[in-house]
């Protein structure tokens, strides 16, 4: 009888980083309000500080993604936040006009048949169009054009995002041979190759989240073929916070201390609680179907992240991790 599995390792941010600075597309997914965003912004600026031409692409509908990277909004087109960074919102209707583009080679064709109405209207009644325009859209950049080294693609959530990746799959399925075809061919080849593509799953450390994160990893490596070397888990509180008694009365006679001690008392119990769901989930059977070989937790930032400020306080944290973790 086999005995209980190993735990998950805990992995050191600066070789994550690196390991993904060698990938032309990297997808980002999880459930909703895990921090994917957070994260995918995160990744863009430690790939970009490592050389590379990065851009990273979201189909959120919001302008987060441009705020923690220091852009005051976010467009349906790529711009630069810095000279090695780019961030654009994924529409579908300016994918679809500017993949076809990419596809039949000229602007000006694409613009007649994708801004026609009647066209537009007959395209949205095909299942799953724009989902392929959308995630076309990324993996051009990603794998055929020459604007970046690193596509990051901040994708839908779990659910929406297996459908998304089995668009190519489904469209090889029930469509005869053609130009469609090929195009999903070659997205479905990226996908399965890990030299050049790679998922990262965000979850958060608490056994339900996990659980569900777990599964979204098995069902994306058997069925789907993509690569998960390591999964974040976002929001980690700390465990080196003391316990200590609480004072006297005498010495404390409003109880404002006692009340200080007793929150910090909770934050180290939370923080202490985290680590032992993280660990116990890292020993189950479905954290080790997915093909994860370590974990990164990501510290809980009290004051939030909504700037550029913030993010690059949370990387610095990470890469003096992974620095203190290399000389110890």
């Amino acid at each position: 009888m086999a005995g209980p599995a190993l735990a998950l390792p805990q992995a050191q941010p600066s070789t994550v980083f690196d390991r993904l600075a060698q990938r032309r597309l990297v997808v980002v997914s999880g459930k909703g309000g895990v921090g994917r965003t957070t994260v995918a912004a995160l990744l863009g600026l430690a790939l970009s500080a490592r050389g590379r031409r990065v851009l990273v692409a979201t189909t959120g509908h919001d302008d987060r993604l441009g705020w923690m990277l220091g852009a005051s909004a976010l467009r349906d087109a790529a711009h630069a936040v810095t000279d090695r960074l780019h961030i654009q919102r994924l529409v579908p209707r300016t994918c679809l006009r500017e993949y076809g583009a990419m596809i039949v080679r000229s602007q000006r064709v694409a613009g007649a048949v994708f801004d026609n109405r009647i066209v537009r209207r007959l395209l949205r009644a095909i299942p799953g169009l724009d989902d392929f325009a959308v995630f076309g859209k990324a993996w051009h950049e990603a794998a055929r054009g020459d604007d970046y080294d690193t596509v990051i693609f901040d994708g839908p959530a779990t659910g929406h995002l297996l459908y998304t990746l089995g668009v190519p799959q489904a469209i090889l399925g029930a469509i005869a041979a053609g130009p469609l075809t090929r195009e999903a061919q070659l997205i479905a080849d990226t996908l399965t190759d890990p030299s050049q593509t790679e998922a990262v799953l965000v979850g958060l450390p608490e056994r339900w989240p996990l659980t569900e994160l777990g599964e979204l990893g098995q069902t994306l490596h058997q069925q789907r073929g993509l690569a998960i070397a390591t999964m974040i888990i976002n929001g980690m509180w700390p465990v080196d916070v003391p316990t200590l008694p609480a004072p006297a009365p005498s010495l404390d006679p409003t109880g404002a201390v006692g009340s200080v001690i007793s929150v910090a008392g909770a934050i180290g119990d939370t923080g202490r609680r985290h680590r032992e769901i993280v660990e116990q989930w890292g020993r189950t059977d479905v954290a080790h179907r997915c093909g994860v070989q370590s974990l990164l937790p990501v510290p809980w930032r009290w004051e939030g992240l909504c700037d550029l400020t913030g993010l690059q306080g949370l990387l610095a944290e990470l890469e003096g991790r992974s620095q203190t973790q290399a000389s110890a």
